[in-house]
């Protein structure tokens, strides 16, 4: 679809991704989605959960 030439405004692309989930005992849950770029599927992410 294309878009009006009187529109403007910017693609976002994100290449990584984090979520962060605060707990009451200090041991956050945290997991990091990354663009797979190995000529994989397009839109491949892969998930990596971090440690607090």
């Amino acid at each position: 679809m294309r878009r009006p030439e009187t529109w403007g405004g910017y693609r976002v692309g994100p290449e990584r991704v984090e979520f962060w989930q605060g707990r009451t005992s200090r041991l956050h849950d945290r997991l990091v989605y990354t663009r797979s770029r190995d000529g994989g599927a397009v839109g491949a992410w892969g998930i990596q959960r971090l440690q607090p």
